[in-house]
């Protein structure tokens, strides 16, 4: 046992008082935790109070029953590991016991060394077990459906697309430029699939030779070629009940595009060098960055495969089509690298967003994670600054881009940048409205296409409010489910003068002595919401209130 390994616990059943002290003592001194009982009673609870790993107990003596204990063990923990030590001449019993989970069974009388040595192997067996779960747990997080970050409506409409047809037999091509993220698509297939106990296997055919594709997809036999020393088993046969993932499948040789159509024909294959066909049970998933119609016209790619492949297209958008998912993806690899490396950095400053936001990102998702990967490695202290942006993002944005406004939160420009007047996407917007009620586990849900115009009319890069700050107050302050234009706060708004708004100077309120303040208010009120053309947002303005309480008023007064 490795020292820092954790002390696993053995459950050590026998009646003999002499046996159990001399086992508890020898164990004990090999650095195990060893609780002793005496019969199957005092077993049972402790295995109802305890998570015991390994048992060790007599199967049949007085008040010990050891197949009963056994199978309440490995109820309790599926990967216990249970010794029994039995009389000499019970084989039958003894087989019995083997078949129904126990690990060994040792005739006694049974020595301390030997096991100690079961012990050890039940321990490894476990931490491979431990490591094979770990392994699948880190896949799932990396690869699950989790990861297709995004709000857009492209990568909606993927998710959609995966969870609809996941759970088929049909073969898969994935469209999309490098980096786009095709290979966490095709996990997500495989994940939410009733395959996904079994294999995923990937093979990135760009990155093989034409000598060696034929024998990583479909194995080779021992002596089929020079250096082929032993029996290899191909992909096809390692994905066999799972996923088979071939990435950039362009870039395949005509010879081998026939040997694969053959197998999603025929359902079976031949190792290099064989003559015995095996048969498989695989889903194909395939991507490429090619346009595969144009290779099939110019007779670089077979027409029969293409159509083989192509029964179910799905196409990743580039990440300069949705930029609107940037600061999830940001906040997505901030905290993935933050917590690899044991960092404490939470967020990217506005003017950091800005620069990454108004660069296009040739290399797509990857490159973008790759950046942040960067930044959070040589950055310091909590925020992600824009002295931490790379320099080939700066360099590239000056100067000639610099006269361009960046869509972002900050609420001042600095000189490099142009105060120039320019709207934000709505799409980005949402996605930052929905990040906010995330980071603050509000109760708020979503925001109207109506607020959302609002918001986008606004100059967030010379306005005195920040949009950051705009949304943060809007969430806080919300007390229902859905934001609306009355819940944007007036501040945050442009002040629109008189003339602009088309309002009368001489418009008649109609207020005289004599009137109630009720009633002079909504004389002055409707007069103003005349004025400005029925506009709620510009009459708050104009009135200095809260867009909430004109909301309220108009309610009271019956001015709707």
């Amino acid at each position: 046992m490795n020292e820092t390994d954790i002390i696993p616990t053995i459950l050590l059943v026998d009646s003999s008082s002499r046996s159990r002290e001399e086992k508890q003592y020898s164990l004990t001194q090999r650095g195990y935790e060893v609780i002793v009982v005496e019969n199957s009673d005092h077993a049972l609870n402790v295995l109802d109070t305890e998570s015991i790993p390994i048992v060790i107990s007599e199967l049949h003596a007085s008040g010990i029953d050891g197949m009963r204990l056994m199978h309440v063990a490995l109820r309790k923990k599926a990967d216990a590991g249970v010794i029994l030590m039995t009389a000499p001449g019970s084989t039958e019993l003894a087989v019995t016991a083997m078949k129904e989970g126990a690990y060994d069974v040792l005739e006694q009388p049974v020595y301390v060394e030997k096991l100690a040595a079961e012990i050890e192997k039940i321990l490894d067996r476990q931490r491979i077990v431990q490591e094979n779960i770990d392994l699948q747990r880190q896949l799932e997080a990396r690869y699950g459906l989790e990861n297709i970050v995004g709000r857009s409506a492209s990568m909606q409409h993927i998710r959609e697309q995966i969870l609809q047809i996941a759970d088929t037999q049909s073969t898969v091509l994935i469209y999309g430029e490098s980096g786009t993220g095709k290979e966490l698509v095709a996990y997500a297939l495989h994940g939410n699939s009733s395959r996904r106990e079994k294999s995923f296997v990937p093979v990135f055919c760009n990155a093989l030779s034409e000598g060696v594709i034929e024998s990583e997809l479909f194995g080779h036999e021992r002596g089929a070629f020079t250096n082929a020393v032993k029996l290899h088993r191909g992909r096809f046969e390692l994905a066999d009940r799972g996923s088979l993932f071939l990435d950039e499948v362009g870039e395949l040789t005509p010879a081998t595009q026939v040997k694969l159509l053959r197998v999603l024909q025929e359902r079976k294959f031949q190792r290099v060098g064989s003559t015995q066909w095996i048969e498989t049970d695989t889903r194909l998933i395939a991507a490429t960055n090619r346009n595969l119609e144009e290779e099939v016209k110019t007779g670089r790619f077979r027409e029969d495969l293409y159509y083989r492949l192509r029964v179910i297209p799905l196409t990743v958008p580039p990440l300069r089509e949705r930029k609107e998912d940037l600061p999830l993806l940001i906040d997505h690899f901030i905290r993935r690298f933050s917590e690899r490396e044991n960092r404490q950095i939470e967020r990217i400053a506005p003017r950091a967003l800005e620069w990454l936001s108004a660069y296009h990102w040739p290399g797509n998702v990857r490159q973008l994670e790759n950046c942040i990967e960067g930044m959070i490695v040589l950055g310091a202290g909590s925020t992600l600054t824009e002295d931490d942006v790379p320099e080939f993002i700066r360099h590239r944005l000056a100067p000639q881009d610099a006269a361009t406004p960046i869509p972002g939160l900050s609420s001042t420009s600095s000189p490099s940048i142009s105060s120039t007047r320019d709207m934000l996407p709505p799409d980005l917007i949402r996605s930052l409205v929905m990040t906010v009620i995330e980071q603050r586990g509000a109760m708020v849900s979503t925001i109207t296409d109506e607020a959302i115009r609002h918001l986008a009319k606004v100059d967030w890069s010379i306005n005195r409010g920040d949009l950051r700050r705009c949304i943060d107050t809007m969430v806080l302050l919300a007390d229902h489910a859905i934001l609306d234009v009355k819940d944007i706060p007036p501040d945050f708004l442009p002040v629109m003068s008189p003339d602009s708004s088309g309002m009368e100077d001489h418009q008649d309120t109609d207020i005289r002595v004599g009137m109630s303040m009720e009633e002079a208010e909504r004389h002055l009120i409707k007069a103003t919401l005349a004025s400005c053309n029925h506009n709620k947002t510009q009459a708050a303005r104009v009135l200095k209130i809260g867009l909430r309480t004109l909301f309220r008023k108009i309610k009271t007064y019956h001015l709707d």
